[in-house]
């Protein structure tokens, strides 16, 4: 884009045009802000949150014990975790994370999960979605210190409760 003036550009609208491109470059490509410490965590924790639901998928109790704190309510988890593992022969589950919060040690990951969970007699997979927050401790080694909302654990047991006949 040059500015004549009859047959001949004029040097001082091409030198503003000039100056007002490199102005805009400048200032669209600004370094990243991103501290190396905070993305090294968010990795952390996404790759502990998919350690969770692939030992979950792949039906390993050693994983998710480890990945667990000796509570006792994550105990009861794990007991219906186990029946899970007893009663169906294929869990498939996706996890789709909606934020991240983190506070000093603790971290809260709000997540979707949509899952199937298949018996070997079944011709149709159970297929459940739902949202949960998954409580996280820890800075280098993190561990769940909870599970709140409809987390997809303990699919076993809701089954039995829906199947179960209706009293009068």
């Amino acid at each position: 884009m040059i500015v004549c003036i009859g047959r001949r550009a004029h040097p001082l609208a091409c030198w503003t045009v000039l100056a007002l491109m490199g102005l805009v470059a400048v200032a669209c490509s600004k370094a990243s802000n991103i501290n190396p410490d905070d993305a090294a965590r968010v990795r952390k924790i996404d790759t502990t949150v998919e350690r969770i639901r692939q030992a979950y998928t792949g039906k390993d109790v050693s994983v998710l014990h480890s990945l667990f704190m000796p509570l006792d309510s994550l105990r009861t988890l794990e007991e219906e975790i186990q029946r899970d593992f007893a009663v169906y022969d294929r869990i498939t589950l996706d996890f789709t994370i909606d934020r991240v919060m983190v506070d000093g040690a603790d971290v809260a990951v709000y997540f979707h999960w949509l899952g199937q969970w298949q018996r070997a007699g079944d011709e149709q997979p159970l297929r459940e979605r739902g949202h949960a927050i998954l409580r996280l401790v820890g800075h280098q080694t993190l561990t769940v210190s909870g599970v709140d909302g409809d987390p997809p654990f303990g699919m076993a047991g809701r089954r039995i409760q829906s199947e179960r006949p209706r009293g009068r």
